[in-house]
C-alpha cells in the first residue's frame, strides 16, 4: 500500500466553506497512479473535482519545490473532464502555498493543451486558459426541453449557444437579471439529462446580467456527475466571449451565484486567450492510502 498527500482546497473563495471544492492529489514522477485509481479516489472524495498533479522536470527528493511544469489531470466522482478551472487553483495553491513551490509561473500539460498559471497581487492567482467561444445552435425540441427545465419555459426571445470544445451551452434570457438567475429552481429531471445527452453537452450555463457584477452565472453539468457546479473557472472561458459581444468589453468581474457563490475576475487577452483570477484556501490536509 501507497500513502499520498491530499488536500482540500475552497476554490475562488476568501474563507472556507464557499467558492468550489476540489481535491488535490500531488503524485511524485516515481510513484505513478493509475487513471483506474484516479477515477475511483475522484468517487471517493465524491466533490466535483479530483486533481491530480505531477512533475516533468527536476525529477527528485525536491520536485515540486523546484518544477515548474507539471502534467494536471481532472476526475469528477463519474469521469475525467477536458478542462476545469476552480481544481487548476486549487492545485496551483496547494504547490505554492502548501508545498513550498518557488516558482512565480507554473505551466501544465493538461487535455487542454498548455495552461499557465502566475502569481497575482494579494495572493490571487491568474489562470490562462483557451477561449470556447459558444455559436448559436438550431432550436431543436431537447434545447427547447433543456431551456425549459432551467428558466421554468422556452420562449423565442431566449439566447442559447454551445461551445465547440467543452461543449458547455449557455441559457441567457434577457428578461432575467443576475439575481433572477440566482433564485431559479431548475428541474433536473430524466428529460433533461436525455435532453443533454441529445445534444451532447457536458454542462448547462444560465447567465444574467448583474448588478454589482457585470454578469451572474449558474453551472449545471449532471451528464458528469455534477448536478449543479458551485463555481466553475472553465465556464467563464466561455461566458468571456457571449458577454463581450452584449456588453462591449473585455474585463468583467463576475459572480457564480449557486449557494456557495464565488467571485472571479475575467479579462480577454486575444482571441484564442482568456485570464480568470481569484484565490483559494486550503481547508483539510491528509495522506490517502491506495
Amino acid at each position: 500500500m501507497s500513502q499520498y498527500q491530499i488536500f482540500t482546497v475552497d476554490a475562488f473563495a476568501n474563507e472556507v466553506f464557499k467558492g468550489n471544492q476540489a481535491a488535490v492529489v500531488p503524485v511524485p514522477s516515481d510513484k505513478p497512479i493509475d487513471v483506474r485509481t484516479m477515477q475511483a479516489i475522484g468517487a471517493e472524495m465524491n466533490i466535483s473535482e479530483t486533481a491530480f498533479i505531477t512533475p516533468t522536470e527536476h525529477q527528485g527528493s525536491d520536485e515540486f519545490l523546484q518544477a515548474s511544469r507539471f502534467e494536471l489531470r481532472w476526475f469528477t466522482p463519474t469521469s475525467e473532464v477536458k478542462l476545469c478551472g476552480h481544481a487548476t487553483l486549487a492545485a496551483s495553491h496547494v504547490l505554492l502555498y502548501e508545498l513550498g513551490n518557488q516558482r512565480d509561473t507554473l505551466y501544465f500539460a493538461t487535455a487542454s493543451g498548455e495552461l499557465i498559471v502566475r502569481k497575482g497581487p494579494n495572493g490571487s492567482l491568474q489562470m490562462t486558459f483557451p477561449l470556447d467561444v459558444p455559436a448559436p445552435v438550431a432550436v431543436t425540441d431537447s434545447v427547447k426541453t433543456l431551456v425549459a427545465r432551467v428558466v421554468g419555459k422556452y420562449k423565442p426571445t431566449v439566447q442559447v449557444a454551445v461551445s465547440p470544445s467543452l461543449k458547455y451551452m449557455v441559457v441567457y434570457d434577457p428578461e432575467l437579471t443576475g439575481d433572477d438567475v440566482a433564485r431559479l429552481e431548475p428541474d433536473i429531471s430524466p428529460e433533461f439529462l436525455a435532453a443533454g445527452e441529445q445534444e451532447q453537452l457536458t454542462a448547462v450555463i444560465v447567465t444574467g446580467k448583474g448588478t454589482t457584477h457585470d454578469f451572474q452565472s449558474r453551472v449545471f453539468c449532471p451528464w458528469v456527475g455534477i448536478p449543479e457546479d458551485p463555481v466553475t473557472g472553465s465556464a467563464h472561458a466561455v461566458l468571456a466571449p457571449f458577454w463581450s459581444e452584449r456588453l462591449n468589453k473585455t474585463e468583467f468581474l463576475a459572480y457564480q451565484c449557486s449557494k456557495r457563490g464565488g467571485e472571479l475576475e475575467v479579462a480577454i487577452l486575444s482571441d484564442t486567450l482568456v485570464n480568470v483570477c481569484g484565490k483559494a484556501v486550503t481547508v483539510i490536509k491528509g495522506t490517502i492510502n491506495i
